[in-house]
């Protein structure tokens, strides 16, 4: 059998030799003289150590090693190598292509991890897109909230204006004929004896037209446009010249009224600004009672802390406000009326104009038994 090794191996085109029991080749393959470059002759009694670069000779299944090729380079090779005694043999595996292979899977493997990072960065970035969005959304509804609330103050900012513009045309005009009707009254009722049949209608129409004429003045000062001007104000005072213009309206809307004005200290404040938070409360309070009610509005003074302190306190027997709304009830366009029936910002412009004064106000309700608002501001 080994004597028919040289023939066939000869013969092989794969990289093989059969190898003299001294590891000279005895005969290279077709294809080893094919790989190397070197002739049969050149081959033949060459020491497979000068041929093959590797370490240590030795039997092993695909032993890595590099075969020196004619032209002084080098061909990546796995070796095989016989170990029976005498005359051996020796495959070789080229590697230049799987060498080749693997480079191509390596640069393939990289080309993949840097296209995946990418795809990586890209979803991080229309996640941080869409994040950006959902925030710029929010933002917008925010600006967009926030201008129709402004729109909304504006509009009512613009009606409240007309309707003290109009107020104050209205005075104006009463007022005229008004002087004429009391002036006439007067002039007659001195012209009677007391208990004649005319003179107690005429005191009626005297007594009347002199009511409204407070009224008329009183109107024209609170509807006039000026700015706000601190001075010792009696509480007491604020709440009779606002209950000129309110009484007749609570009545109308079948409200009874108790009033209870007890002695108060004398506050800094603007009297047209603290008419304006009576006002506002009264109103919502006859709004609360659709089908009629009780207001009782009354003024004290209470100590905190040392100092004393006008106390006001307006409570209505009406719906009460939901639990839900308590706490923001004095937010702007916080309402509980109707759609249609109120704006929401009474309610806040009497807070402000209280903290103007450098008082409080609190709120205590309960659903269908009432409201009641307690207003305390420090003595002058």
């Amino acid at each position: 059998m080994e004597r028919a090794w040289p023939g066939v191996i000869a013969s092989s085109t794969l990289p093989a030799a059969v190898l003299f029991p001294d590891r000279s080749i005895a005969e290279p393959s077709e294809g080893l003289m094919r790989l190397t470059g070197f002739t049969r002759s050149e081959l033949v009694g060459m020491p497979l150590c000068k041929l093959l670069e590797m370490g240590e000779a030795r039997p092993d299944a695909g032993q890595p090693g590099r075969l020196l090729t004619k032209g002084r380079g080098t061909a990546p090779v796995a070796v095989y190598l016989s170990d029976a005694p005498g005359i051996s043999l020796a495959a070789f595996h080229p590697l230049e292509k799987e060498t080749a292979l693997g480079a191509e899977l390596k640069a393939a493997m990289e080309r993949l991890a840097a296209r995946e990072r990418y795809i990586e960065d890209f979803r991080n970035g229309v996640f941080r897109m869409i994040t950006d969005l959902d925030r710029s959304e929010s933002e917008l509804k925010g600006a967009l909230e926030r201008l129709c609330e402004t729109r909304m103050q504006l509009m009512q900012s613009s009606k409240m204006t007309a309707l003290g513009e109009l107020a104050a045309g209205l005075a104006h005009e009463v007022s005229q004929p008004l002087t004429v009707i009391k002036g006439l009254s007067l002039s007659m009722l001195r012209s009677l004896q007391q208990g004649s049949a005319h003179f107690e209608k005429l005191s009626l129409i005297a007594g009347a037209s002199k009511k409204m004429e407070s009224i008329v003045k009183h109107l024209r000062a609170f509807t006039r446009s000026e700015p706000t001007v601190m001075k010792t104000v009696d509480l007491n005072s604020v709440v009779r010249d606002a209950f000129l213009i309110l009484r007749e309206m609570l009545k109308s809307h079948s409200v009874e009224t108790n009033i209870e004005l007890r002695e108060v200290p004398a506050v800094s404040g603007d009297p047209n600004r603290l008419e304006q938070v009576i006002i506002n409360l009264v109103a919502n309070a006859k709004d609360a009672m659709p089908g009629g009610g009780t207001l009782r509005v009354s003024t004290g003074t209470v100590e905190i802390t040392g100092r004393r302190y006008a106390r006001l306190v307006v409570e209505d027997t009406g719906e009460g406000i939901p639990e839900e709304l308590i706490g923001r009830i004095f937010d702007p366009f916080v309402t509980t009326k109707e759609a249609g029936k109120g704006t929401g910002l009474g309610l806040s412009i009497t807070s402000g104009i209280i903290k103007e004064h450098r008082g409080e106000i609190r709120v205590e309700s309960e659903r269908g038994r009432g409201t009641a608002f307690t207003i305390t501001i420090p003595s002058d």
